[in-house]
């Protein structure tokens, strides 16, 4: 069966830009998003803060994301599912966000996942609610796409790896994840992109021709 998004169960969106003063605020009062509130959350807020702007103003998108991109037929509805604390979100949010970007036919909305959590049970990983986790889907029929998240591949691997170490704490595989974005500079997350990107515009056209059919 297919699921059926609708747009109307969003709690709030934000667009990248409302995202930024979201987060912002968020810092400037010492806070962080969702209900858990902590010493780690907040300081976590005030790293990815600086982390979306960085990546953002620092990413380069490769020519194979920009002209599959710039060739989609269908009509796509981002939404991916965040909390400012949220360390792959910050990389991860600033490449999807200039993606869209380079079309309009992909609109593209931020949601708060403990805003969200009706949404967020739907796209569990491994039967948990992580993030980030951005879902593709019809914005006329809402009909689901696809996804992706939490991470791209190799940053999944190295996790899976860390784990099997009793002596890497749970601070020390973050710091390790972190410093694999750096050195991936977001190759690998647009060489998953470009092949979802591929394969959810096929499959949309191919809903469409089958309704007008």
């Amino acid at each position: 069966m297919t699921y059926r998004l609708d747009p109307a169960m969003f709690k709030r969106t934000f667009s990248f830009e409302e995202y930024l003063e979201y987060v912002k605020e968020l810092v400037s009062k010492g806070l962080s998003s969702g209900p858990v509130q902590s010493e780690k959350n907040t300081h976590l807020t005030k790293l990815n803060f600086q982390r979306l702007k960085r990546v953002f103003r620092t990413l380069q998108l490769t020519d194979k994301i920009i002209e599959i991109t710039k060739n989609v037929q269908s009509e796509m509805f981002w939404v991916i599912i965040i909390e400012s604390w949220c360390g792959d979100g910050s990389q991860n949010l600033p490449f999807m966000e200039a993606i869209s970007r380079l079309t309009d036919k992909i609109r593209f909305q931020i949601i708060l996942r403990d805003e969200n959590l009706e949404i967020m049970d739907q796209f569990l990983t491994n039967g948990t609610r992580s993030i980030p986790k951005l879902i593709c889907f019809d914005p006329n029929t809402y009909d689901v796409a696809g996804t992706w998240g939490p991470r791209p591949a190799g940053a999944i691997d190295l996790v899976k790896t860390l784990i099997k170490d009793p002596e890497v704490t749970k601070e020390m595989r973050g710091e390790a994840v972190q410093r694999w974005y750096l050195e991936n500079k977001g190759e690998q997350l647009q060489s998953e992109m470009y092949s979802l990107i591929e394969e959810w515009d096929a499959e949309l056209m191919g809903r469409k021709l089958t309704e007008v059919h």
